[in-house]
């Protein structure tokens, strides 16, 4: 593994990075801080591969012309329960954070609401596009579909994406239960950060030039053939999130990669569908004591944890002790802005 330096920044001193970087590229007031609060919560929640390393791709799509700094989406109410966006060719945490409201209002209205958009980029973790509904005592379930580097079971060329989708959920007294996952053996973002730290990968995670599974992270980025986890069970969710992502979305499906390929992007503009529910009006008035008695059980068993809550020891060192980051990447984003 390559000898890496590193610098301890606080929550804050990342966020202004971010805001900084954000900002010279083009990015207006709001955007440019939405985005930043994701680079932040990334870097506080261990997430390295989602934090400030992604800086450097959103400045890209906005450089190339791919993406629109200063977005101005539009949101509609097109059925009882469905809003509708459009995010303006911008990231969706933009048009998310716009319709979040009336989501939350229509989930509580009738017990399940759901959003979908299309024309917009995503390149963040989606634990934050649920986590704040589970706050306030709603579950969430979101699902984006993203550029084609998947080979489903059995095939020779990818056709989905990582294909990633979250779940959240509230958790009495707790913070809620929050988790993300791609539908790939690893994250792509996590394999070109093992690739830049010099290190193999756990498990192979991809293809190599012959064809072969491989723990070389270089190798796969090098055939963007990446393997779904659980062999044609990971291949089914990958599926599943293209459906209800790009064709319900009306999204550009992750093999439409013409127009990402001529601006050099790492993304595509393709689409997601985020799904919420509110427990209270789904006739179970005892669902907090299942959900803390579904954690009991988890808790305790051996090394097993509930899902996602590795996050929040790692916040908690965050708050109190920084984050460690690589002066390499410091030095690279200051010389961006």
């Amino acid at each position: 593994m390559a000898n890496i330096t590193a610098e301890i920044l606080s929550l804050d001193q990342i966020r202004e990075i971010a805001i900084t970087v954000l900002t010279a590229a083009g990015m207006d007031a709001n955007g440019g801080s939405l985005i930043a609060n994701i680079v932040t919560q990334s870097e506080r929640d261990g997430l390295r591969s989602h934090g400030l390393r992604m800086l450097p791709f959103y400045v890209q799509s906005f450089q190339s012309g791919y993406a629109n700094p200063v977005a101005r989406p539009l949101i509609e109410r097109i059925a009882p329960g469905v809003l509708r966006g459009d995010g303006d060719n911008g990231y969706y945490q933009i048009a998310a954070a716009l319709a979040q409201d009336d989501l939350a209002g229509i989930a509580q209205e009738n017990g399940i609401a759901a959003f979908t958009c299309a024309n917009c980029h995503h390149l963040a973790a989606l634990r934050f596009d649920t986590e704040s509904f589970a706050e306030a005592g709603l579950i969430a379930l979101m699902m984006v579909n993203s550029l084609s580097m998947v080979v489903p079971q059995g095939g020779v060329r990818p056709v989905f994406g990582t294909n990633p989708m979250s779940f959240a959920c509230p958790r009495k007294g707790m913070a809620p239960v929050v988790w993300d996952q791609a539908s790939s053996m690893m994250a792509l973002m996590d394999i070109k950060l093992a690739a830049a730290e010099g290190r193999d990968l756990p498990r192979a995670a991809g293809l190599d030039s012959t064809g072969q599974p491989s723990t070389d992270p270089k190798a796969i980025l090098e055939t963007c053939s990446l393997l779904p986890f659980g062999e044609h069970k990971g291949a089914a969710i990958a599926f599943l999130v293209e459906v209800l992502g790009a064709a319900l979305a009306g999204g550009a499906l992750s093999v439409d990669n013409a127009d990402r390929d001529a601006h050099g992007a790492l993304n595509i503009k393709g689409g997601s569908t985020l799904i919420v529910i509110d427990p209270a009006r789904f006739g179970n008035a005892s669902f907090d004591d299942y959900l803390t008695r579904i954690c009991a059980e988890i808790e305790g068993n051996g090394d097993a944890r509930v899902p996602g809550d590795g996050r929040l020891k790692h916040r908690a060192a965050a708050d109190s002790d920084g984050v460690a980051v690589s002066a390499e990447l410091i030095s690279q984003l200051r010389n961006i802005h």
